[in-house]
């Protein structure tokens, strides 16, 4: 209270014109430092938003090709669902066995298993063993398969046969997609 006392005591005895000198001193403190105050403000603002406008740049750069790959899975499981839908009887062991008579080719070995993929799917996959073949006829084999949309050559081995020469000796991994639900070998 004795601060506010010797203020007034020293206005009250300021002459008129001394007064308004002091307060246009104080009221132009006054706007100055408020003007400084808003122009940080303002700048502070200006420099945060031109950060995140740069962060929500690169999100989107990042999120583009997520989002491009996204949609081409989708694409991808509606074909797949599409060539499922066509055959929901189709059993690899008889294809297999179908196509092997008509190329006149004799299975030694045959292997089934089944893997689960998740996402409502199951593979279905017979490794083959094929003796005393030449290149022409594995070239039909692997183009028959090629040609058939619901199956896939998976894994193909080729030895020299060391029985008849001029043959090969082939392990063939031939595998295809079944919905969990119908699954079956």
């Amino acid at each position: 209270m004795e601060i506010v006392n010797k203020l007034r005591l020293f206005i009250e005895g300021l002459e008129r014109k001394d007064f308004f000198k002091y307060l246009i001193v104080v009221l132009v403190s006054i706007v100055l430092l408020t003007g400084g105050i808003l122009f940080w403000h303002y700048k502070r603002i200006d420099s945060l938003r031109s950060t995140l406008e740069e962060v929500n740049d690169t999100r989107e750069q990042m999120v583009l090709p997520i989002l491009q790959r996204m949609n081409k899975v989708r694409l991808q499981r509606k074909q797949v669902n599409d060539i499922l839908a066509k055959e929901e009887d189709f059993k690899i062991g008889a294809y297999l066995n179908k196509l092997l008579s008509s190329l006149n080719l004799t299975v030694v070995s045959t292997s089934p298993s089944t893997a689960d993929l998740g996402n409502n799917y199951r593979e279905v996959v017979r490794r083959v063993r094929l003796n005393d073949m030449d290149m022409k006829q594995l070239c039909e084999f692997l183009e028959k398969i090629e040609k058939n949309e619901r199956v896939y050559a998976k894994d193909l081995e080729i030895i020299k046969s060391k029985k008849n020469p001029g043959t090969i000796e082939v392990n063939v991994t031939v595998a295809t997609l079944e919905r969990k639900l119908k699954a079956g070998i």
